[in-house]
């Protein structure tokens, strides 16, 4: 039996690439390609409503002649810093490239590296690294950022996700990850820290994230809008040492005790 053509949907909006992440977790996403001001994505099935305000959604005429595309063609390397660089596995590693080296599937959860609040948190995280013995990632998503710190040599990491799909993706990518479904309230205590949530996730999750910190090393926040800073920052109690904006996106870093 001939399997039933992918629907084809058009988002645009500056909320699209967040619409395109949220799919991946919440849809059977078969593709997607990004153009100069809209993305096209192919789901299995039709889209559901998405919940975001900037982005408008049409679904296109499906071209059976397209039906081959898988969306990776576009697919490239994400040089996120100049010595770190994010890759899917089907794409070949730049010759060229000297550093620090994430490879991550795209696709099955939101944080594979397109997004602007996972390079900030990303770049802020690659700035501050101070190897922590234990180390945390708070909504981890894809476990993109539990991935940095196994790269970077820890081997006790704990991770949570209030998305099953996320726990399941980061299980995947890190087999031997301590990862919990819930919030941060479900981690043990840990050395370092990073959460890139939105603003009034972080919030919430603040008391429960500062008591988990040990503040012997690094903590990175990301996801924050640029009127969302001050309030999220201020809840650390601590100066900001390291701050990164990515499109909308911040990121803020602390230090920890440990030098």
């Amino acid at each position: 039996m001939t399997p039933p053509s992918p629907r084809v949907y058009e988002l645009r909006g500056p909320d699209a690439p967040a619409a395109l992440d949220w799919l991946h977790v919440h849809a059977d996403v078969q593709g997607a390609l990004e153009g100069d001001d809209a993305l096209t994505v192919w789901l299995a099935a039709a889209m559901p409503a998405l919940p975001f305000d900037g982005v408008a959604a049409r679904e296109l005429a499906a071209d059976p002649h397209a039906a081959a595309i898988t969306g990776l063609e576009a697919d490239r390397p994400i040089l996120v810093a100049a010595d770190l660089l994010v890759r899917p596995p089907w794409v070949e590693r730049p010759a060229d490239f000297r550093g620090v080296e994430l490879v991550v599937p795209r696709g099955g959860a939101f944080g594979s590296g397109e997004h602007g609040s996972t390079q900030a948190a990303l770049r802020c995280l690659h700035a501050l690294w101070d190897a922590p013995p234990t180390f945390a990632d708070v909504g981890t998503g894809s476990g993109i950022l539990a991935l940095y710190a196994h790269v970077r040599g820890c081997r006790a990491i704990a991770a949570c996700d209030i998305e099953a799909a996320s726990v399941a993706a980061t299980r995947e990518l890190l087999p031997d990850a301590d990862v919990r479904l819930g919030g941060a309230e479900a981690l043990p205590a840990v050395h370092g820290m990073v959460a890139n949530m939105t603003g009034d996730e972080l919030r919430a999750a603040m008391p429960a994230m500062l008591a988990r910190w040990r503040r012997s090393h690094a903590l990175v926040l990301s996801g924050l809008r640029a009127h969302e800073v001050d309030g999220v920052a201020a809840m650390v109690a601590a100066p900001v040492a390291h701050r990164t904006t990515v499109g909308d996106f911040t990121s803020v870093g602390y230090r920890g005790g440990a030098r």
